[in-house]
């Protein structure tokens, strides 16, 4: 099988350009804003949490506390699930994709999944929250 080489030097044409434009393309994505000078996103927690258990999920509503200055985003939360004695069972994580300014918010319906038939809530956990600075 022959290849033409107008259709060899169009394939060359197009890896040279997706090899040389990928790298300010990609560089154009938004990025996470840092914490302004002197401030982290350290000062948010959970104050409350609320329970639902369905077939194959469990459902909270989840009162957080931002204790910073500044908004934060898209909290992502780490909840155990664990036996009537204590011992976990499972950990699952699910991300808020929220705005959240200074003081308390309530966010009612965060799903996880569970098919631990025994599982009851445990203790939750934020994991992480970007900081809001500027629109993205």
């Amino acid at each position: 099988m022959c290849i033409s080489p107008i259709r060899l030097a169009a394939a060359a044409v197009i890896l040279l350009l997706c090899t040389t434009l990928a790298p300010p393309l990609l560089a154009q994505q938004p990025t996470a804003q840092p914490a302004p000078p002197g401030q982290s996103p350290q000062k948010f927690s959970i104050v409350t949490q609320t329970w639902h258990r369905y077939p194959g999920l469990a459902v909270a509503d989840i009162t957080f506390q931002n204790g910073n200055d500044f908004g934060v985003r898209n909290a992502v939360v780490s909840c155990e699930f664990v036996d009537p004695k204590g011992k976990v069972l499972a950990t699952r994580g699910s991300t808020v994709f929220q705005s959240f300014p200074p003081g308390k918010k309530k966010v009612d319906g965060i799903e996880f999944s569970l098919r631990e038939k025994n599982a009851v809530p445990g203790s939750c956990r934020v994991i992480s929250v970007t900081t809001i600075g500027g629109p993205n």
